[in-house]
């Protein structure tokens, strides 16, 4: 799967099982690369927004971890 192309007040988020560093899709599972429709990137619009994500998601899934990048 290819890097999104991002806005410049954009953030890509990507969650790992921190036990193991496997990427996870949108959807906890493994992500497969060459499964077909499996996105592991989650677009927030600002900063603010993708700290109440990593919130979110902590809450319910304690062994996830996040890569964040921006366009820079």
């Amino acid at each position: 799967m290819n890097f999104p192309i991002l806005k410049e007040y954009e953030f890509a988020i990507v969650m790992a099982n921190r036990e193991t560093g496997i990427i996870l899709d949108l959807n906890f599972n493994i992500y497969q690369n060459d499964a077909k429709n499996q996105e592991i990137y989650y677009i927030c619009e600002s900063i603010q927004k993708a700290r109440e994500f990593f919130n979110t998601v902590s809450l319910t899934h304690k062994t996830v971890e996040f890569i964040t990048q921006n366009r820079k």
